[in-house]
């Protein structure tokens, strides 16, 4: 992947800095430089963190100043892994992951540099995506969002679920190490039908919970939760039938002794809906989520399913040189094309990129951008039969951190 923006972080020289690939030996120095800027790697099994990662997708940059003592100043790294696209096809993704610089020597350039070395690992690993998660002291201008996640506070006390039919299916409370393979097989079947959702390796489980966490688990669905003080955490939550939603959230209200039920849902889940009286759940947040960059166009188009015909011209005014140019979008029967127009041929929407990413996923809709001056039609009425043909039945969500 060559482009305007990667050959000027490319180019860029620090004094004292080197840039290169983590080796076995760097592990120890890698911990310690979580432990300063995360808090440390939260987990029991360290082995099946480091499992996730492989040392050639970690950038490492380190301050040379002393030649014969090198200290490791910063680094990033890719997991490599796939994400739902509307309609339930997969694209390879590589998620940049534990991203940061030393206090010391922030407000030099070094992300950027670091930012350029995991483009490169990225392409090496053919992803046709690139995701990121940034923290709440920044952003990547250049990726857009491409999920939402909206966060409950719900007051279990005054919380009642509305008279439903009784689901026929049984819950259990179960130990995660007995019924992991279930789990695993139940968040498989969610993520496919999730857009915006990262597939998870079978190293994930064992480095993000243990048999210390509450799990419960319904045929179609789980929950695993902690409790906090007056508070039940929800940690993970996943159910494929509204029957198995209602039943686990009944399970949820039933901790009497506690007070609060704090979850993160997708912007349109329905758990409010479930109550009888829906401000019991009350919105204490709706955060960004992932953030992206489709590095694939052709593929991503044509993997994806769309909800109307559009034929026309896109232009993607790409200020990075990334994925500038003109393209013919042909969408009919539910499938798409995207190629290089012919020479001459007249735009009907100018998009960017961050913005094509986020209407492709359906985080935004093209309405919404363009009425914030981010969408630009050349052609009466291109925006609007583009933005039908982009309308997707569920809105994007993940679960998984990274």
């Amino acid at each position: 992947m060559t482009s305007e923006l990667m050959a000027d972080w490319e180019s860029r020289t620090i004094d004292g800095i080197r840039t290169r690939r983590a080796v076995e030996s760097d592990w120890a120095a890698l911990r310690d430089r979580y432990a300063r800027a995360f808090g440390g790697v939260r987990t029991k099994d360290f082995h099946a963190w480091k499992q996730q990662f492989r040392l050639a997708d970690i950038a490492v940059v380190e301050d040379v100043t002393e030649p014969h003592a090198p200290r490791l100043v910063g680094t990033a790294a890719i997991i490599r892994t796939t994400v739902t696209v509307p309609g339930g096809a997969q694209l390879e993704a590589a998620a940049c992951a534990q991203g940061m610089v030393a206090t010391t020597h922030q407000k030099r350039g070094i992300y950027a540099k670091v930012q350029a070395e995991l483009m490169a690992i990225a392409t090496e690993t053919g992803a046709d995506f690139f995701a990121a998660m940034p923290g709440p002291g920044g952003n990547y201008p250049y990726l857009g969002v491409t999920t939402h996640t909206r966060h409950l506070a719900i007051d279990r006390r005054r919380s009642k679920l509305r008279v439903a039919e009784p689901d026929s299916s049984s819950v259990r409370e179960v130990g995660l190490p007995e019924a992991l393979s279930e789990v695993r097989r139940i968040y498989a079947r969610w993520q496919r039908i999730t857009p915006g959702a990262l597939a998870r390796s079978e190293f994930y489980w064992p480095s993000a919970y243990d048999a210390d966490d509450f799990l419960i688990v319904h045929p179609d669905g789980y929950v695993i939760y902690d409790l906090v003080g007056d508070t039940v955490v929800v940690r993970d939550f996943c159910a494929l039938t509204v029957g198995a939603q209602r039943e686990l959230l009944r399970c949820l209200l039933g901790h009497g002794e506690y007070t609060e039920i704090r979850m993160d849902t997708a912007p349109d889940d329905p758990t409010p809906l479930l109550l009888e009286d829906p401000r019991t759940a009350a919105v204490t947040g709706v955060d960004a989520g992932v953030w992206g960059w489709i590095i694939n166009l052709p593929k991503a188009i044509g993997i994806r399913a769309f909800a109307a015909d559009f034929d026309g011209v896109v232009q993607v005014a790409d200020p990075w040189g990334m994925s500038a140019g003109d393209f013919g979008l042909r969408i009919a029967g539910g499938g798409g094309h995207w190629e290089p127009a012919p020479a001459g041929a007249h735009p009907d929407v100018r998009i960017g990129p961050l913005e094509l990413t986020t209407a492709y996923f359906g985080a935004h809709t093209l309405g919404e951008l363009q009425r914030a001056g981010r969408v630009e039609e050349l052609t009466a009425g291109a925006v609007a039969a583009l933005d039908r043909a982009f309308v997707t039945p569920l809105r994007p969500f993940n679960t998984t951190p990274f």
